[in-house]
């Protein structure tokens, strides 16, 4: 596999670190980090200087520097992180073998940037609004190494970069989907990615809270999942939230567990596709087998000791 440096996130501007000099205090910035090791290291100063400074060159006016700042802070707000990728050439690198060749040889996941924008006035049925792209194996597989089934559940700024040697590219607003596996050795195989706005609705999953609070959970009890994810609505401006909570105070054996339990973050509603009144997500059962013949056991065994 060629090696390739990967480039810092589009966009990435730490507005905190503006009149700050990390280079002269970079223990501020990196605990146990000194001034004399930023000077007899190059590669640790190149690393401050990437991640740290922010310069605002000749071209660059100081208040587009500000702005650049302002945007990022608004993207962290909403909870959305970035990605990088290039844009795939349909002549030779498309086909089976020659998208073998890219996660082989350049470590490049190859996939389709699809789907319409109302608030970019892109339309869906529109050819030019589908993009062949490859994004880098390392950057997804952190994504998924951090959130798992739940990274088709996130919101990105993939920013597309026609080649290597472009500093600009082109900034999208996605949600990963139809990530692909290989069904023997599980490496990734393809990613595309939808458009998302406000319009759009999006899963997110489910995590249940104060289980020790269920008479049922707290005695070895289980939820049967029926639904592990939830489509919602996020209103323009709003958090988008990592996963929705349900509240399993009070839940007996037998009891069902619906969207009346479940907490919705401001600016957070059901999407049109969803039934309140015949969504369901688990049923509550009592300990499960294993644990009842270990019981018995421990029963069996404290009798012939007697």
């Amino acid at each position: 596999m060629t090696s390739r440096v990967l480039r810092p996130l589009a966009r990435r501007v730490q507005g905190r670190y503006f009149s700050a000099d990390p280079l002269k205090d970079p223990s501020r910035f990196v605990t146990g980090l000194s001034a004399e090791q930023v000077e007899k290291d190059e590669e640790i100063g190149a690393f401050m200087k990437a991640n740290f400074v922010v310069k605002a060159s000749p071209e660059m006016d100081t208040e587009e520097v500000v702005e650049e700042v302002a945007e990022v802070s608004a993207s962290n707000a909403l909870n959305i992180r970035e990605l990088y990728g290039y844009l795939r050439d349909t002549v030779d690198e498309e086909g089976s073998r020659r998208c073998q060749t890219l996660r082989d040889n350049q470590g490049d996941i190859p996939g389709l940037l699809y789907g319409g924008d109302p608030t970019q006035g892109i339309h869906s049925q529109d050819p030019a609004s589908k993009i062949f792209v490859k994004t880098p194996w390392s950057l997804l597989q952190r994504e998924l190494d951090l959130y798992h089934r739940s990274f088709e559940s996130r919101v990105y700024d993939l920013t597309i970069y026609e080649d290597e040697s472009d500093t600009d590219g082109t900034v999208h607003r996605v949600m990963p989907t139809s990530v692909q596996r290989h069904p023997v050795q599980h490496k990734l195989f393809c990613t595309n990615y939808l458009r998302y706005h406000a319009g759009r609705p999006i899963k997110l999953p489910i995590v249940y809270v104060n289980e020790e609070e269920s008479p049922a959970l707290k005695r070895g009890g289980f939820i049967a999942p029926i639904n592990r994810f939830i489509s919602c609505m996020v209103e323009e401006g709003a958090t988008i939230p990592e996963r929705l909570e349900l509240e399993c105070t009070g839940l007996q054996i037998k009891d069902v567990a619906r969207l009346d339990r479940i907490m919705f973050p401001d600016g957070v509603s059901l999407s049109k596709r969803v039934k309140p009144d015949k969504f369901i997500i688990g049923s509550v059962f009592g300990r499960r087998g294993g644990d009842d013949e270990e019981d018995e056991a421990d029963g069996e065994g404290e009798k012939k000791a007697e």
